[in-house]
């Protein structure tokens, strides 16, 4: 499929990237963009042939948040249209935080807005260490409500609170010790430390890392119940019994590599 505004790229086997392509716009998010991510997500999602999927930006920008252009749309669009709209936004996070395979954002530049959206729902954050960080909606008389979620999920309420009222530029430094990014790294060393997370995920069974993020989707934020126990040993046994589960547990105790492991070059 042919894309504008995202480009696709096989980074080894099994790993896939996309790329945010607004370059005129610094990788801003349009309604295009927004349904090229959609549908690719879609497409992915049913093929489930990749074990990590990449997102980043092309250029020396992650994402500067909303386009003008669209943003400038949205002032003559009713409240129903505007509510589909953001809708549409709402939808491919939540495509992305509920992804089957592991994610990682690669922060290559500045994370502005929506952008930041994009990266809080990755499941690993790394970026440039130049990158700098701003919820700026509030500059504009608007609040960040789709990205809300998922950022009060990483950073919490009282931190979260204070970005989105000041609307105030942070570097990477600051997003690290607030648990929005993971780590950051010199430009020259982000994709060296891309490929060691790789290869790291790459030494985990595919199925059982699918069976986690959906585990602990379920569980998240609920209280140790008997339910949750009983949800516990459920899951448990289901990946004992599992193809993968055997293969690993047998390959654990024979001292040798799983099959999945053929993947790590």
């Amino acid at each position: 499929m042919e894309y504008n505004f995202i480009k696709i790229k096989n980074i080894k086997e099994k790993v896939l990237q996309i790329s945010l392509h607004n370059p005129k716009a610094r990788n801003a998010i349009n309604t295009i963009m927004l349904d090229e991510l959609n549908n690719c997500l879609d497409d992915l999602s049913k093929k489930k042939e990749i074990r990590i999927l990449i997102i980043t930006g092309e250029g020396q920008a992650f994402s500067a948040g909303a386009d003008l252009e669209w943003m400038k749309q949205s002032i003559n669009l009713t409240l129903e249209e505007n509510k589909n709209d953001a809708l549409k936004f709402s939808k491919m996070l939540r495509k992305i935080d509920e992804f089957y395979c592991t994610t990682i954002a690669i922060i290559n530049g500045h994370a502005f807005g929506g952008g930041l959206g994009l990266l809080s729902v990755c499941d690993f954050k790394i970026a440039d260490s130049k990158s700098k960080f701003c919820f700026s909606e509030v500059k504009l008389g608007i609040i960040p409500a789709m990205i809300g979620p998922y950022i009060l999920r990483n950073l919490g309420y009282t931190n979260t609170k204070k970005l989105f009222l000041t609307g105030e530029i942070f570097n990477a430094d600051d997003a690290a010790t607030l648990n929005l990014i993971d780590k950051f790294v010199s430009t020259k060393d982000i994709i060296n430390e891309r490929n060691i997370l790789i290869n790291k995920l790459l030494l985990g069974g595919p199925k059982a890392q699918t069976a986690i993020k959906a585990y602990l989707q379920n569980i998240y934020s609920k209280s140790i119940s008997d339910d949750v126990i009983s949800y516990a040993a459920e899951k448990i046994a289901d990946l004992r019994v599992s193809e993968e589960g055997q293969k690993g547990i047998k390959a654990f105790l024979n001292k040798s590599n799983p099959d999945w492991q053929n993947d790590i070059s």
